[in-house]
């Protein structure tokens, strides 16, 4: 092959990639916010969802800021699953899955733990 011709194979190539169809990773605008509960095991826990990272609150004024990588939507027993995966310091990749219920304002249960309720503090 001349070096024009792997030229323009390279180009053909960034040009196709480039065209694939990507997985809209946008929050939903709903799930926007700090969301707390009155649950007793979690009373100074939050976590807030912005479009570029999530913020776990584990208590006081300590928390930790995860980069967004990904946002998938599902139906799963009738409800709403949103399987956020996110970056930690490390750059290891994790998920945080959780039912989002638009009922009442909307509340978010997580997949593991569906009986506490999780709402989102007014602004």
């Amino acid at each position: 092959m001349t070096p024009r011709r792997i030229l323009i194979a390279f180009a053909l190539l960034a040009t196709l990639s480039g065209c694939q169809s990507e997985k809209d990773s946008t929050v939903p605008a709903h799930l926007l916010g700090v969301w707390t509960t009155p649950h007793h095991k979690y009373v100074d826990r939050y976590f807030e969802i912005r479009n570029d990272a999530i913020i776990f609150g584990h208590g006081g004024e300590n928390f930790e800021l995860h980069a967004l990588a990904d946002v998938d939507q599902t139906r799963e027993e009738g409800s709403i699953l949103y399987t956020i995966t996110h970056l930690n310091h490390d750059g290891q990749r994790l998920t945080f899955a959780f039912y989002y219920d638009p009922a009442n304002g909307g509340v978010i249960r997580f997949k593991n733990q569906k009986e506490i309720v999780w709402t989102k503090e007014a602004r």
